[in-house]
């Protein structure tokens, strides 16, 4: 489907939309001529995307919103309801990245990347549900990550979080079918974003630049939110981007055993890069 056609006219909600794939997705929903609720805790950098969406023509309203907070989820959600008629998606793309070795990662830190990446997801995902249902339409895009489908070295905690947001949305899509509601999960494997900016680096990382141990060069942000929201228009279930991504998830599926000595390997890389960026 063109992407005019799926998403003009239509209502969106996007968390974490300062910065990033959440800025980048509320752009480019707006380009295609949706209204788009910008919402993310940085009230200026939100107000700065929106004040560029309609500068260039577009709809978009901003909203300070906590995605670890239910009520102001609700809020933002009635708001468009109220203002709209309905809400058509509702993009819960919040989130934190905190890398380190796993004895590193304090348990702070695990409450933490579980509030946001999980619970804001699972906050998101119901409150939209329900209005959903009561609609007979809608349609929930999680942003989860390959790795949610993989091991991400030093990203235990990280991926414990996306795979379980992998679990939720495929039962959730179980569910919602019924209802006329879909559900797409959005797995990006390293991209130009806000989180190569926004991260948190713990022990033996901290103060490095996380381009400097990124062993596979990121993909440009408007190009996976690009692939993100063919996909969507598309009614996919699941959008994995870019093409290793693809490949790391089916290998994993094919030989667990060989996927595993590739993310040994790595982490040996990952290692040996953040002792030299640590020199520098």
């Amino acid at each position: 489907m063109d992407l005019d056609t799926a998403f003009a006219g239509k209502t969106a909600i996007v968390t974490g939309a300062a910065s990033g794939i959440g800025a980048e997705l509320a752009r480019q929903l707006a380009h295609h001529a949706a209204t788009v609720l910008v919402t993310d805790v940085a009230k200026e950098a939100i107000l700065r995307v929106t004040a560029e969406i309609t500068e260039r023509g577009g709809h978009a309203e901003a909203m300070v919103v906590d995605v670890t907070d239910r009520t102001q989820l609700a809020e933002a959600i009635d708001t468009v309801v109220e203002r709209h008629g309905r809400l058509d998606y509702m993009f819960n793309n919040a989130g934190v990245a905190i890398f380190g070795e796993f004895d590193e990662v304090t348990l702070d830190d695990w409450d933490t990347i579980i509030d946001v990446n999980l619970r804001g997801v699972a906050h998101g995902s119901t409150l939209a549900y329900r209005r959903m249902v009561k609609q007979g339409c809608g349609h929930i895009v999680n942003t989860a990550s390959v790795a949610g489908l993989v091991p991400v070295p030093l990203q235990a905690h990280y991926c414990a979080t996306k795979h379980a947001v992998i679990g939720m949305d495929k039962t959730l899509r179980l569910e919602a079918a019924q209802h006329g509601i879909r559900v797409t999960t959005f797995c990006p494997a390293f991209v130009q974003s806000g989180m190569f900016v926004n991260n948190t680096f713990r022990g033996s990382l901290k103060g490095i630049d996380a381009r400097a141990i990124v062993p596979i060069a990121p993909v440009p942000t408007d190009q996976a939110v690009r692939t993100l929201l063919e996909g969507v228009a598309r009614g996919r279930e699941r959008v994995i981007t870019p093409l290793y991504g693809r490949l790391g998830w089916l290998l994993e599926r094919i030989s667990p055993w060989l996927s595993g000595r590739l993310h040994r390997a790595s982490l040996r890389l990952i290692r040996a890069r953040a002792r030299r960026a640590a020199k520098r």
